[in-house]
């Protein structure tokens, strides 16, 4: 009887250590494939969930710029020294309600789209301030918080649109140029008005006798 047939000639303890080798190699394959469709799923979810958003911020960004216009073109009634201007910024809709899909984005673009909705109602509060205490700049208020949260809105969809790869947006108009116009217009001009109050503050301390 040659070896073959020989049950004690065998090496036993590398037949068992194959067998269980490639028992091993069969389910880490199976447990590969299956984190491989596990993760595919959770990256289609985000990534529908990414433009589901982008489109949101683009159509408020869009709500920004009709903000800047109607106040731009805002009837001046004759008795009122100021012109009758929309001081409500457009209101923000309500984010998504998909718990897997929203653990399955990106940390840094899911903090931005949930903290937006709070730069709204701070820009929202320094409006009423202005409103307040401040009704000389309240022109350039309005125009500088609205342009600046249309300009992140637009920002927030551009980056999500590019992380999940969703191409770009077919604008009929290009209501981002126009906002960064009016953010760094009305910047530049607050900034200019805080620098003259400050100088004219100066001026009239310097004149108060000791």
């Amino acid at each position: 009887m040659t070896d073959i047939f020989n049950l004690a000639a065998w090496d036993w303890l590398s037949i068992w250590k194959a067998a269980v080798g490639a028992g091993i190699g069969t389910a880490a394959v199976q447990g590969g494939i299956a984190l491989y469709r596990d993760q595919t799923q959770k990256n289609e979810k985000a990534a529908y969930l990414a433009l589901r958003l982008a489109v949101l911020l683009e159509g408020y960004a869009s709500k920004c710029c009709d903000f800047y216009f109607d106040n731009l073109n805002a009837v001046e009634p004759p008795d009122e020294p100021y012109p009758a201007w929309r001081t409500g910024l457009p209101e923000m809709p309500a984010l998504p309600d998909d718990t897997e899909a929203w653990r399955a984005m990106d940390r840094k673009l899911l903090a931005r789209c949930w903290e937006f909705p709070n730069r709204v109602r701070a820009s929202q509060n320094a409006i009423e301030a202005c409103s307040e205490y401040t009704m000389d700049d309240l022109g350039v208020t309005l125009d500088e918080q609205a342009s600046a949260r249309g300009v992140e809105a637009c920002e927030i969809a551009t980056a999500l649109r590019k992380t999940y790869r969703l191409g770009r947006p077919d604008l009929v108009y290009d209501y981002y140029s126009t906002l960064q116009k009016v953010l760094k217009a009305s910047t530049e001009e607050r900034e200019k008005r805080a620098a003259s109050q400050a100088a004219f503050l100066q001026e009239l301390s310097s004149n108060v006798p000791n």
